[in-house]
């Protein structure tokens, strides 16, 4: 027996999760309101060319125009040597001038009507020293960049539909919290894992509302998200104090260290917050909405069935999201990877030490307040759509074994089908088991 619309909780229930969520929005506006960045824009030393160039320096764009390579030898490979004896012509705003460019960008392939990203020393005091008009900053991505984003909500839209829609407007949502207020206030000195908090929880209300509707079964997915923020957030301030984290191993880490109030542990715990936002949004939806359909499609299960059924779903999850995580971080620290694995050190040294161990930390952590928030979501998803179920009873024989008998209206005894026909034994035992 399924029901054709969606389960719903009990009036009751729906007023304590209403009473639960309003102080967690309440709490979140003030502490918006609180913690919103009151001072000027904080800027850094450093941050690349573009921010840190000589006086009368421009960025722009350029075409490299001509390539000269007659006073290299012949078969020179080494980039180094290559940047030296090779001379690059590029026209910029409509002006040609000699143009510097840097080994990694010669041994990745650069030539003639490439359009790049350079310094223009043409009007800089530093232009004699130079001895260039411009110097190679990088390439111009912007039109690969933007197509793929155009593919991508492309490719969302037909897939996913208006549901789709709502998820890339949750998703500027985030971005706009994490770029206009988040990285602001910690810079403006405000609390980093207070700012982290509320950011989490100002994206997980509106952008799961935004994506799946107001409705009981998101409002179980925000309560489980909610539990597994906490969670990992405290265990991410932990471990990062136990294991002794709170070193800079990069250099945006001794910027940011040396320039500013934030302390490394601080960013860590805010980064590992943020990081496992997006797994657990993403398992305690999925197991709300497993909860539901189970509930949906079965009415009559037992509390303790529906909750062992959605949790195999569950686990399945977790094998998959714990993959996730780990060969997301597994990626962005490749190159480190492949750096330390050319060195003599056991592979327990190399995940212990240096930044390697702020990646393991942050792996492992996610990954606990993953687990965690599944069965949590999964318990109160069971508790809440049961609340609204109310099975269907049947009649049964005066045996009171609960299974409906057919019809007898000769009163001869005999089981009739439909028009009054005697049935057959076959179809006694069919109408039996339905």
């Amino acid at each position: 027996m399924t029901l054709h619309t969606e389960p719903k909780a009990s009036p009751r229930v729906r007023r304590i999760m209403i009473a639960c969520l309003i102080p967690l929005v309440l709490a979140t506006i003030s502490g918006l309101l609180l913690l919103w960045p009151d001072g000027a824009e904080t800027e850094l030393p450093g941050g690349g060319p573009t921010t840190n160039a000589a006086a009368g320096t421009t960025d722009t764009e350029a075409e490299i125009t001509a390539v000269d390579a007659t006073e290299c030898e012949a078969g020179e490979s080494d980039p180094v040597v290559r940047a030296d004896c090779i001379s690059f012509t590029a026209e910029a705003d409509g002006e040609e001038g000699s143009l510097y460019v840097t080994p990694d960008a010669i041994k990745a392939g650069i030539g003639v009507g490439d359009t790049v990203k350079v310094l223009d020393f043409t009007d800089s005091p530093d232009r004699t020293e130079m001895g260039t008009d411009f110097v190679f900053i990088d390439f111009d991505r912007d039109a690969p960049m933007l197509a793929l984003a155009i593919i991508y909500v492309i490719v969302v839209l037909l897939v996913a539909g208006f549901r789709g829609l709502r998820a890339l407007l949750g998703l500027g949502f985030a971005s706009a919290v994490l770029f206009v207020f988040m990285l602001p206030a910690m810079l403006d000195g405000k609390p980093p894992l207070l700012v982290a908090m509320v950011s989490a929880s100002l994206i997980m209300v509106v952008a799961l509302y935004l994506a799946h509707g107001v409705s009981t079964r998101t409002s179980t997915a925000l309560f489980g998200t909610v539990l597994g923020i906490v969670i990992t957030g405290v265990l991410a301030a932990w471990m990062t104090s136990w294991a002794n984290l709170g070193i800079a191993y990069s250099e945006d880490g001794y910027l940011l260290v040396d320039t500013t109030d934030l302390a490394m542990t601080d960013i860590i715990v805010c980064a590992i917050l943020i990081t496992g936002l997006g797994v657990l949004n993403d398992v305690t939806i999925t197991q709300a909405s497993a909860v539901w359909e189970l509930a949906a499609a079965a009415p009559r299960m037992k509390p303790g069935q529906l909750f062992s059924r959605a949790m195999r779903i569950g686990r399945d999850h977790i094998a998959s999201t714990v993959y996730t995580i780990t060969f997301a971080y597994v990626g962005s620290a490749l190159m480190t990877l492949i750096i330390v694995s050319a060195h003599d050190q056991s592979l327990f040294d190399t995940l212990t030490l240096g930044d390697m161990s702020v990646e393991v930390v942050s792996i492992l952590v996610c990954s606990i307040g993953l687990v965690v928030a599944i069965p949590l979501t999964t318990g109160l998803g069971v508790l809440v759509v049961r609340s609204g179920l109310r099975p269907t009873r049947q009649s049964g024989s005066g045996n009171g074994s609960g299974s409906a008998s057919a019809p007898d209206p000769g009163g001869d005894g005999v089981r009739r089908g439909e028009g009054g026909r005697p049935s057959t034994r076959r179809e006694a035992l069919l109408r039996e088991r339905m």
